[in-house]
């Protein structure tokens, strides 16, 4: 939408609370500003469009033929902004209209189909659009309200809200570690064993800490998928050691011994999964709620946990 206006439409809406109350004074008032600004609108206004609008003396204020013709269109103008800010107003009370959400596949389609049931069923007047992806996306070059995503933002027009931090812990399969010629002591033996790595952020350094200490790993990559479950079929079946989420996919596999962790007290780095949105949608009732809901749902697959 071009916008060449030779004019502000702010004072033009100025101009038409002066016609209405007949009276810079006035109009100052019901506006809430100075009538020094009330009377800096309007003579710039009559400067841009160079012409007159308004006839004052000592006593009175009326209005010229040509400022006539073009008050009626501010009445219009004025609506226009009213119905806009009745809109605004309305949607703050109750989200509506559609929202298309981009989630990727890692985060699993249990979270995303619950996640979506409780906004739709919150909210009855929005629409919801979900896909899951494979890849990372752009809100704006691929045409989503909403993207679900890892790692640092690359675009300072877009925000990023943080939805919930995968802590992640080291592990194995027991055949896998019975195969190796010495115990899994130290992170440094990790540079040179097998890694399954979870591939969704793109390659990245393998990060662990304990306490105050941390150690940036280089292990061979011998297995690299975008999904969790994925990566622990590989870590069961003993290809490797690999990072997967605290208890929340593995719960049954560690309880049977399917699994066993490794260096327990090294943590990897968390993965932190992030809302993201342009700029302009930031005051977005419909964003705002399926934030909360997104919140809550990951909350309660912890607590199930």
């Amino acid at each position: 939408m071009e916008q060449n206006l030779p004019f502000d439409l702010d004072a033009l809406l100025v101009f038409g609370k002066v016609v209405e109350s007949k009276s810079l004074s006035k109009a100052a008032a019901l506006l809430g500003m100075p009538k020094s600004t009330v009377s800096r609108k309007l003579a710039k206004l009559e400067s841009d469009l160079g012409i007159k609008l308004l006839r004052k003396n000592t006593r009175q204020l009326t209005v010229t033929d040509l400022g006539e013709q073009i008050y009626a269109h501010a009445v219009n103008i004025l609506s226009e902004a009213n119905h806009v800010r009745a809109l605004v107003e309305g949607s703050k009370q109750q989200p509506q209209g559609e929202l298309k959400v981009a989630i990727p596949v890692f985060v699993g389609i249990d979270y995303a189909s619950r996640v979506g049931a409780t906004f739709l069923r919150r909210h009855p007047h929005s629409r919801l659009d979900i896909r899951l992806v494979d890849n990372m996306v752009d809100p704006v070059r691929d045409g989503f309200d909403v993207v679900f995503g890892t790692g640092p933002l690359q675009d300072s027009t877009l925000i990023a809200r943080k939805v919930f931090s995968l802590e992640l812990f080291l592990c194995a399969s027991p055949d896998f570690l019975r195969r190796l010629a010495e115990p899994v002591t130290e992170p440094v033996q990790l540079n040179d064993l097998p890694f399954i790595d979870f591939g969704f952020a793109g390659q990245r350094r393998l990060t662990v800490a304990r306490n105050k200490r941390r150690h940036e790993l280089t292990p061979p990559v011998r297995a690299r998928a975008n999904n969790f479950q994925v990566c622990k079929q590989y870590i069961l079946e003993g290809l490797g050691i690999g990072a997967m989420p605290t208890q929340i996919i593995c719960t049954d596999e560690l309880r049977e011994g399917a699994l066993v962790p490794v260096l327990p007290q090294w943590t990897p780095q968390p993965l932190d999964v992030h809302m993201i949105y342009p700029f302009e949608l930031s005051f977005s009732a419909l964003i705002s709620a399926f934030y909360e809901a997104a919140c809550e749902i990951i909350t309660e697959n912890i607590a199930r946990a």
